[in-house]
């Protein structure tokens, strides 16, 4: 069977996990601009800030998906696992990941954002 390329398979992942955590961002900030801290508004900012680079960084890995013909699906989720599905040359490649391991993906990805070159990174 034919496979991804390791660099195929890098932006495979990486579009996973960015859209994950956008979305944990987004829902972040609907619950910031709710919230009644006294100084919400560099929260807001900083939130901002890190949607706009993880949506720039999903525009670059989405045309370099689109130029390789890769088309990349989220399938189930049961709680414990979630599945993706990659359509890539005429295959489709079923892909199970944990939920703790794409959670804990997501919070390191969001480190390097709030800050750069943390211990967590």
């Amino acid at each position: 069977m034919n496979c991804l390329s390791q660099q195929e398979e890098i932006l495979f992942e990486a579009y996973i996990i960015l859209s994950f955590a956008r979305k944990v961002l987004q829902n972040d900030l609907l619950i910031v601009e709710k919230s009644f801290l006294k100084l919400k508004e560099p929260y807001i900012q900083l939130i901002h800030s890190s949607i706009g680079s993880i949506s720039k960084e999903l525009f670059e890995i989405k045309q370099q998906l689109h130029k390789r013909n890769i088309k990349i699906e989220f399938g189930n989720n049961d709680g414990t696992f979630t599945e993706f599905h990659c359509y890539f040359r005429g295959y489709v490649k079923t892909s199970r990941f944990l939920n703790v391991h794409l959670r804990n993906k997501v919070q390191d990805r969001l480190s390097n954002f709030f800050v750069p070159n943390s211990k967590l990174s």
